[in-house]
Order: structure tokens, then sequence, then C-alpha cells
């Protein structure tokens, strides 16, 4: 049985709009992540040639390193991306649910 703050909490119109919002920033998010590392992968299983070729003409750095720091930028990036979102949306949206109960 749910108690009677639980069912407030579920009839809560802006506690399913946070669990919406949470859910697509949590799953695109993980859709791009997962996206590059498959890509980077199948780029090395498939074409690892692409990987070994030089980033510029005549250099030593190549790709595939070049990839692996990207996708390493693109973790962090996305995780200042998400706290930034947490900072600004999510925690305002749980103080205003929170509020709402206590009245």
């Amino acid at each position: 049985m749910l108690s009677q703050t639980n069912k407030k909490i579920l009839g809560n119109k802006n506690f399913h709009k946070l669990v919406s919002l949470r859910r697509r920033v949590s799953w695109s998010f993980l859709f791009v992540l997962l996206g590059s590392y498959l890509a980077f992968s199948l780029l090395s299983i498939y074409s690892p040639a692409t990987l070994a070729r030089p980033v510029f003409n005549g250099g030593v750095f190549p790709r595939g390193i070049a990839m692996g720091y990207a996708i390493l930028a693109l973790c962090f990036i996305l995780t200042l991306v998400y706290v930034w979102l947490a900072n600004n949306y999510f925690e305002p949206l749980e103080k205003k649910i929170m509020a709402e109960l206590k009245q």
C-alpha cells in the first residue's frame, strides 16, 4: 500500500515533469556516449589503417589517439552539462515539489 505522502508525490505534475526531464537527458547522454564508443570500436576493428594515419600530413600523432582523447573530452563535457542542468533545472524543480508537499 502506498502512504499518503507517496500518493501526493505520484499525483504531482511537477514530479512527473522532473522524472520525464531527467529520463530524457540521461538517455540522450547515454546514447551519445555509447554511439561514440561504438563508432570508435567499429572503426578500430574494420578500418585500423584509418586510425593509424596521422592527424596532419607529415605528423606523428595518429587519429586513433586523437579520437580517444576526444571521447574522454566528450565524457567530461557531458558531465559538466549534466551538472549545470541539475543545478539550474532539476534542483529548483525538486525544491518546488518539496514545497508543494509541505502545504
